[in-house]
């Protein structure tokens, strides 16, 4: 089961509807007076301009005045302007992807539009972050192309806005550049179906017709240095009878450079770029530099969910890849065939294998996990910086739990960490990642034997990206590089909605170079976070870690110098100071269905510009309306 399914299991259920939102100017859905893009006269780009800030994914920001002092719940004052909600929209349809934000406007998409024909199809919207107006909206149809396998016909990517454009891929399997001004139709490349004006060879439909998922684009694109090229995953593990691919286009035009396959053909052998599965293969003859390959795969699945990592200083590209298709019917899952469960690393100039990481057995929470996924993205950064053993190091978190630092070159295991909780005598937490040999069972209780010996997919661990904070300024650095991990995907599953909140966290704050707790625990056992929760004298309740019932981190943290924020599916976002994750400030964004055991509804992270935040939710499931709300310091009365 792939990340999709942790956060999208709508088809077929009938949900409460939502008021009717805003009215939303329309734009053209064709071509008109587009100007192709020019990177050599486009500005540096700013702010959260893609998925999770950067290319290296850090999902820090510097440049803004928000810090732990202003963003406390009590720090409202004459002279200490107050952190609070500045607009709140109801859009069209649910938001199941972080907005990208730069130059003073929220770039967001739409999971499945209300107004698309016949209620199926997309829309990014471009708002004014200072008014909350929406000023450009670019709408499509899904027409005769198939949803995705959980009937979301728009999109769930953060789009990528630089060189004066905005790219982004959809659930249609379609990649869109649009005017970033006029969000006017630029280029769209088909990487589902051959599309040979583009370069773009690939028909990889086997299984579509007679109801098999198809493939979609929910990875994130990244864009290289030069801003010349871009870089984004095209797949489906639900469906064992479709291809998985890494593609990168000319940002100017749409045209494929090149293709890598992340089905590997032959073990211990690395697949070539532009090689293709003749399975997948549209059009006759090929044109160079594509060629097919006489044999395998030898596995299928290994789709790219998360947005690709990209190191300038390497020229290096980071694909976080899924698991297997099929699974295997009994454990162990690990180690996998292929390029599964892992870390891909290739050339981001000619697509070449550089290498390759398979996340380990040992790293499971338990044996008996399987299903691994790594779904979110991986981080770039400084392994002891400032030291004489510096060194570029990537960081990322598993679906089993556990937290892994590579280095970015050759991809060797430096270091990792299970991030879920243990008790004081290093056994399981029964509670924690159950496996119940009765799947139709609500909520059962299970031993620990129970679990172990029987197979199961882990709700508890990681499904998203980590942010990195570099450390304080200060020498010697009073705080240290640390990492911020959300746990728990979905909160609907039978055995396990949600995370076992009595004894984990929905994020993790661990020490970059240690992998240690960052923050103080208490001696509860297992031990808790001793400062991350609130009394709210407003309700009379605590909110907050270890307080909410099923509430995950389902969500890319972000942190703004020495604040912290993290979205959960409650549906809630939380501040928190880095330092020792002292709660600072809470808001309640929308309510879950009551359609599943758990409920369902989920904002996956917030994004920062300047001195706003923005998050953007999904509420009662795939019917329902989606909320997007922006932060920001309250203006303070003249005199």
């Amino acid at each position: 089961m792939d990340k999709k399914t942790e956060i999208a299991r709508a088809k077929g259920l009938e949900f409460p509807q939502t008021a009717a939102p805003a009215a939303i100017p329309a734009a053209p859905t064709t071509a008109a007076e587009a100007v192709p893009p020019s990177a050599t006269t486009a500005p540096t780009p700013t702010g959260w301009w893609m998925y999770h800030g950067d290319p290296a994914h850090t999902g820090y920001v510097s440049d803004s005045s928000l810090n732990s002092s202003n963003v406390k719940s009590n720090s409202g004052s004459a002279s200490a302007p107050s952190f609070t909600t500045l607009f709140s929209l109801s859009l069209d349809g649910p938001v199941l992807s972080v907005p990208a934000v730069t130059g003073g406007y929220v770039y967001v998409g739409l999971a499945n539009s209300q107004v698309a024909q016949g209620g199926n199809g997309g829309a990014l919207h471009k708002i004014d972050i200072q008014t909350g107006n929406i000023v450009n909206t670019f709408n499509w149809d899904l027409g005769d192309d198939a949803p995705d396998a959980h009937s979301f016909a728009g999109m769930g990517s953060t789009p990528a806005v630089v060189n004066g454009y905005v790219y982004f891929g959809a659930f249609n399997g379609k990649f869109y550049c649009l005017d970033q001004q006029t969000l006017k139709l630029v280029w769209v490349t088909d990487l589902r179906k051959a599309d040979p004006p583009h370069n773009q060879p690939i028909t990889n439909i086997a299984g579509v017709a007679a109801g098999a998922p198809p493939p979609v684009v929910w990875s994130s694109p990244v864009v290289s240095a030069d801003g010349t090229n871009l870089y984004v995953g095209c797949g489906e593990g639900e469906n064992d009878q479709l291809f998985s691919f890494v593609f990168c286009l000319d940002t100017a035009n749409g045209n494929v450079n090149w293709i890598y396959c992340t089905n590997q053909y032959v073990d211990q052998q690395p697949n070539l770029p532009n090689v293709l599965p003749a399975g997948a293969v549209g059009i006759s003859p090929l044109p160079p530099p594509y060629t097919t390959s006489a044999v395998g795969p030898i596995i299928m699945g290994c789709s790219v969910w998360g947005a690709i990592t990209y190191d300038s200083n390497l020229n290096r590209l980071y694909c976080s890849t899924g698991n297997q298709a099929p699974e295997p019917n009994a454990p162990p899952e690990l180690p996998s065939p292929g390029y599964s469960n892992g870390i891909l690393s290739l050339d981001a100039g000619t697509g070449e294998f550089k290498a390759f990481f398979q996340v380990p057995a040992a790293s499971n929470y338990r044996e008996s996990d399987f299903d691994i996924d790594v779904g979110g993205s991986s981080v770039i950064f400084k392994l002891n910086a400032g030291q004489p053993n510096e060194q570029t190091a990537l960081g990322f978190g598993c679906k089993n739990g556990s937290f892994f630092v590579l280095d970015a070159d050759t991809l060797v295991l430096l270091k990792r960490q299970q991030l879920l909780p243990y008790m004081n005598d290093g056994t399981w937490v029964a509670t924690v990642d159950k496996h119940p040999i009765d799947q139709n069972a609500i909520n059962p209780d299970v031993s620990n034997d129970e679990s172990n010996a029987t197979q199961g997919e882990n709700f508890s661990g990681v499904f998203n990206t980590p942010a990195h904070y570099p450390g304080s300024s200060d020498n010697p650095q009073t705080i240290s590089p640390r990492f911020f991990i959300g746990m728990g995907g979905p909160n609907y599953h039978n055995a396990s909605p949600g995370i076992d909140f009595n004894s984990t966290p929905f994020m993790r704050a661990i020490d970059a170079a240690t992998l240690a707790n960052a923050w103080p625990m208490d001696n509860n056992d297992p031990p808790h976070y001793r400062k991350t929760s609130f009394m709210d004298p407003n309700i009379n309740t605590e909110v907050g870690m270890y307080t909410t019932a099923g509430e995950c981190g389902l969500s890319s943290p972000a942190v703004v110098n020495d604040v912290v924020f993290c979205t959960t599916s409650k549906i809630a976002i939380y501040a928190f100071d880095v330092r020792d994750g002292s709660f600072l400030w809470y808001d309640d964004l929308g309510m879950q269905t009551d359609g599943y055991n758990g409920g369902y509804g989920y904002c996956l992270g917030p994004a920062i510009w300047k001195d706003y935040v923005v998050a953007g939710a999904l509420v009662f499931g795939r019917e329902g309306g989606g909320i997007l709300r922006i932060y920001g310091l309250s203006p303070q009365p003249t005199t």
